[in-house]
């Protein structure tokens, strides 16, 4: 289960697919072809399938963004990559694919509120 503040239409990360200690597989779907913006949104979205809990984070840096291809359709599945995680940071790559065609990857560094 996603714990997510968001509501549609910002609502991107739908289910989780597939989780292990270090990556997660999340179905994302968009109202419309989706920017490069909105497939690294979804993939911030998809990291809090990391955590069993609510937590709340915010979008502190992007690296490496790249749009390898451009969006046909408007559901994907986003591979996220945890790469460093404290208690208040977590550093994660993503990968937004239709099927084994890349679409997009980066990496966002996310900022997680503390209790």
């Amino acid at each position: 289960m996603l714990n997510l503040p968001h509501q549609p239409p910002i609502l991107f990360a739908k289910k989780i697919l597939s989780k292990s200690e270090n990556s997660v597989q999340v179905l994302v779907e968009f109202g419309s072809i989706p920017t490069l913006a909105m497939m690294m949104e979804a993939a911030a979205q998809s990291s809090s399938a990391f955590s069993d809990k609510a937590l709340e984070g915010y979008v502190v840096s992007c690296s490496n963004l790249a749009l390898h291809s451009k969006a046909k359709k408007t559901i994907f599945t986003a591979h996220i990559t945890s790469k460093m995680q404290t208690d208040t940071l977590h550093n994660v790559h993503f990968e937004i694919k239709d099927e084994d065609t890349l679409l997009s990857s980066g990496d966002i560094l996310l900022m997680l509120k503390s209790d």
